[in-house]
This record gives structure tokens, C-alpha cells and sequence, in this order.
């Protein structure tokens, strides 16, 4: 109730902060959001990506058809054949997951303002007071900061949630694929998950805890930079639309 009354107070050009709880909270709910409208896409994204259409089409040869499930032709087929064969439902396998992993964005915004907060700080003690803000040097400093930290919170969130990521990849793969076997050779494997838990605990009983992090490294390479351009435009846009309120 502070809170709102807070928010009916300030003036239209008023800057507000947010503190770490709003922004966790807001954070999760825009990630929320975006789970429900978005994972139909993700796994069929995913199954896209682990199937692989030669070596299926090669064992459907081998062992009949009817033995093999199809692979999918192209995004479209995907969503009809999940549909047709696993109903509507099955469009939002992995959604528990998904929606445990809104925390990613409350677990990166987090971060950003805690280090962004120790920056500003370190900002004021290290610059004097005569020092031009807007000058070269000193936006440059600004921006690779925005960088350094945007790129961290990144790496962070990713490695702490990477296992519910896992964990829903695995929920969302097709139930028959086509692996390669510790022989090299290509063999057609059945998984079934019953749900959240019995995938981790078949994932920890098979694999151990390195089973959850499985591809983390390359994964936080990858995010890093996306992160860091991000929060560094972020930073940007803001000051910029900052300056013409003023």
C-alpha cells in the first residue's frame, strides 16, 4: 500500500527505482508472459534441432517404418505431427520448467543493479567533482562498464538456472530420437519423463550432477555478448531520454 501510494505521488518526469524485489517481481511476471505465448515454438524449436532426419530415415529402412517415428519435414509438419499424435497438451511439455526459469530474468536484472549500484559508487569516489561526465573518456568508461556487468549478471543467471534448463529440453524432445551409441553407432532410443521430478532424478541417477550442466559453458558464451549489447543500449536509451525530460 506504501508503495502504491508512493507511485500516485511522484511527477510525470519523476525518476522511479525500483528496488530488488519489484524487479525480481517484474522481471518474473514479463517472463511469465512470454512462456505462455511462446513455448509451442520453443519445443518444437527443440525437437527440430535434436532430430536427425538421415540417420531416422535409414533406421526406418532398417527396422520398418512402423517401427521408426517420421522425422519432421519443416516447422509446420512439426505442429501437425505433435498435434495429431500427442494432442494440443503436448505443445506445452516442459511449460513447468519454462515457467520455473522467469527466475533467469529476475536472477539477471538482480545482479545488474547490484553491480550496477557498486559502479556508480565507485564512479563517484574515483572522479572528482570538476570532471566533465559527458566527456569522451569518461562515456567510454561508462559503456564498458555497462558491458563488463551486463555480461556477468548474464553468466550468472544462465550457470545458476542452467539445470532447469536442461531438465526442460529433455521434457520437450521427441520420445523416440535417433542417438549415436558409445560405438558410433545410430540407434533409435525411447525416453519417456513422467514430469519434473522423475526427469531429474533419472538425469541425476544416470548422469550425475554434470548432467545438468551439460552444454553450460558454450551457453554462457554464447548469451554474454547478446547481454552486455543489451544492457549497454539499455543504458543508452535511457540517459538519452533522460536528458531530453530534463
Amino acid at each position: 500500500m506504501a508503495r502504491k501510494r508512493k507511485l500516485h505521488n511522484i511527477q510525470p518526469t519523476e525518476k522511479i527505482k525500483l528496488d530488488a524485489t519489484e524487479t525480481f517481481s517484474a522481471a518474473c511476471m514479463s517472463g511469465a508472459v512470454m512462456v505462455c505465448m511462446t513455448n509451442p515454438l520453443w519445443l518444437i524449436k527443440t525437437r527440430m534441432q535434436l532430430q536427425m532426419k538421415r540417420a531416422q530415415e535409414e533406421q526406418a529402412l532398417k527396422l520398418g517404418r512402423e517401427h521408426v517415428k517420421r522425422p519432421y519435414r519443416n516447422m509446420l509438419d512439426a505442429l501437425r505431427t505433435i498435434v495429431l499424435e500427442e494432442g494440443v497438451s503436448a505443445l506445452y511439455r516442459g511449460a513447468i520448467p519454462a515457467l520455473m526459469l522467469v527466475s533467469h530474468g529476475g536472477v539477471q536484472f538482480v545482479t545488474y543493479e547490484f553491480l550496477k549500484g557498486h559502479l556508480g559508487e565507485y564512479t563517484k569516489a574515483t572522479r572528482s567533482n570538476n570532471t566533465d561526465q559527458s566527456g569522451v573518456y569518461e562515456r567510454l568508461q561508462d559503456s564498458l562498464g555497462y558491458l563488463s556487468m551486463g555480461a556477468v549478471s548474464k553468466i550468472i543467471a544462465s550457470t545458476i538456472t542452467y539445470p532447469i534448463q536442461v531438465i526442460k529440453s529433455r521434457l520437450q524432445q521427441r520420445n523416440q530420437t535417433a542417438e549415436i551409441s558409445a560405438t558410433g553407432e545410430v540407434e533409435i532410443v525411447t525416453r519417456e519423463y513422467k514430469g519434473v521430478i522423475d526427469c531429474a532424478g533419472k538425469i541425476w541417477k544416470r548422469e550425475g550432477v554434470a548432467g545438468f550442466f551439460k552444454g553450460s559453458i558454450p551457453n554462457a558464451i554464447r548469451v554474454a555478448p547478446s547481454a552486455a549489447i543489451t544492457f549497454v543500449t539499455y543504458e543508452m536509451v535511457t540517459d538519452s531520454m533522460t536528458i531530453k525530460s530534463s
